[in-house]
């Protein structure tokens, strides 16, 4: 686990965050992003003799300049922000599609966290509608009570407008500078800022709209935040510091995808802290060598029955011992690579692992499950084969914390409750 995770993971759990969500998290509802509105906007009026506009916004666009593309729009156009307002509530409308699949988007995740206030410049009601708030939206310029209270309940403050009420969206230069001159308005963004600690999401480096709203407001945001970015350079991890304060958790999505590993990331920061697991690494006897002690008995109660992994399991013709006996194991293996992790093993290593236990997997598929069909077969041989597998050169790097059995056959749970490819026969969750 990172440093920069693990503290986050200690803030979170100390209530000292706030998440800001960007319109990244609303890509899976096919939500148009702000360059995409801008642009088909741009398309509505870009005909005739006035064809030309579309290349004059685009070249604005393709810096990531909204503004200067939406001076160019009103410029050439003839239209007011009235006109585009309206426009990006017709198009958010008619663009975003319902999901059934919660594994598809993060706000489902954000729903079972314990954050109270969530900050967002995204339009649509998506985030509200996922988080069982106390109370419905509303703009972050109206509040209209003690500030305190802002994080004494659950609720969703948007910055920049909604679609509920056109009037209300900011996204021309003019309208973001008359909505940040606003002493109340910036006064709850010092109050919000200089108590909590924010938590970007959905946002990339180059979104104009953020680096604008710390650069003009850079004395509220003296605190360090946090910001979720996919394989950033590490110079924009420097700038992202050194120039916003912002400390950067960085995810891959080689082989996965954004919601799945943003996914991984809450769900390390939403784990609790256990005082006794805490200190489950040792020094072994003078030597210096860190020593991994596993999961004990106090252990084994842990309820798992919501876990994706035994959902699965529970689908299939498998007997009710093996499955208990796979929910130990997961216990076990969950432990041992948190551990892993805590000690310092770099994820590269410990995603290594995970890729030699899934291969184990889909050679048991392919010898087993396809050829018989037994469901509680194919697990019996999967944990077989996992019980002494070889990690190949990766084994040293594991000498002082070699895992036992148990832990390598829980390994292929672990993945079971978050790749969606691994299933113990051909039944799905939706075909119930």
């Amino acid at each position: 686990m990172s440093l920069h995770l693990e503290n986050l993971r200690k803030d979170y759990h100390a209530d000292k965050v706030v998440p800001f969500i960007g319109a990244g998290l609303s890509v899976p509802f096919k939500v148009p992003t702000w360059g995409n509105l801008i642009n088909e906007i741009t398309q509505k009026y870009a005909v005739g003799n006035k064809a030309f506009i579309t290349e004059a916004v685009k070249w604005h666009l393709d810096t990531n300049d909204y503004w200067g593309a939406i001076d160019e729009l009103k410029k050439f156009a003839n239209i007011l922000d009235e006109d585009i307002q309206e426009a990006i509530v017709a198009l958010i409308k008619e663009r975003q599609v319902k999901l059934t699949d919660k594994n598809s988007h993060n706000y489902s995740d954000l729903g079972k966290m314990k954050f109270k206030l969530h900050l967002t410049t995204n339009y649509e009601n998506l985030l509200n509608s996922y988080l069982d708030c106390d109370h419905i939206p509303i703009l972050l310029k109206d509040i209209d009570f003690n500030t305190h209270r802002l994080f004494d309940e659950k609720r969703v403050c948007h910055l920049h407008g909604f679609t509920s009420n056109a009037g209300t969206i900011v996204l021309s230069r003019q309208s973001y500078e008359k909505l940040y001159e606003e002493k109340k308005y910036e006064n709850i963004l010092k109050l919000v800022t200089g108590t909590k600690k924010l938590l970007f999401m959905g946002f990339s480096f180059d979104d104009q709209f953020i680096q604008k709203l710390i650069q003009d407001h850079k004395d509220y945001f003296k605190v360090t935040h946090y910001i979720l970015l996919c394989d950033p350079p590490e110079e924009k991890i420097r700038v992202l510091r050194e120039e916003y304060g912002l400390l950067t958790i960085p995810y891959s999505t080689e082989g996965s995808s954004h919601p799945l590993e943003i996914r991984k990331i809450l769900n390390i920061v939403s784990q609790p802290f256990d005082p006794i697991d805490e200190n489950r690494t040792l020094t072994d006897g003078g030597t210096g060598h860190s020593v991994i002690v596993g999961a004990g008995l106090s252990d084994m109660n842990q309820d798992v029955e919501s876990n994706l992994f035994y959902r699965k399991l529970r689908l299939e013709d498998v007997d009710t011992g093996t499955v208990e006996l796979a929910k130990l194991f997961y216990i076990a293996a969950e432990k041992y690579i948190r551990q892993l992790k805590k000690s310092g093993m770099h994820i590269s290593v410990i995603d290594a692992i995970f890729y030699k236990v899934f291969g184990k997997y889909k050679e048991r598929y392919v010898d087993t499950y396809k050829q018989y069909g037994n469901s509680h077969e194919f697990v019996t041989v999967v944990h077989k084969s996992l019980e002494t597998i070889d990690f190949g050169r990766y084994a040293e790097l594991f000498k002082e914390n070699k895992s036992d059995d148990n832990e390598n056959r829980g390994l292929i749970h672990l993945l079971a409750d978050e790749n969606n490819e691994i299933w113990w026969g051909d039944k799905r969750l939706a075909d119930l």
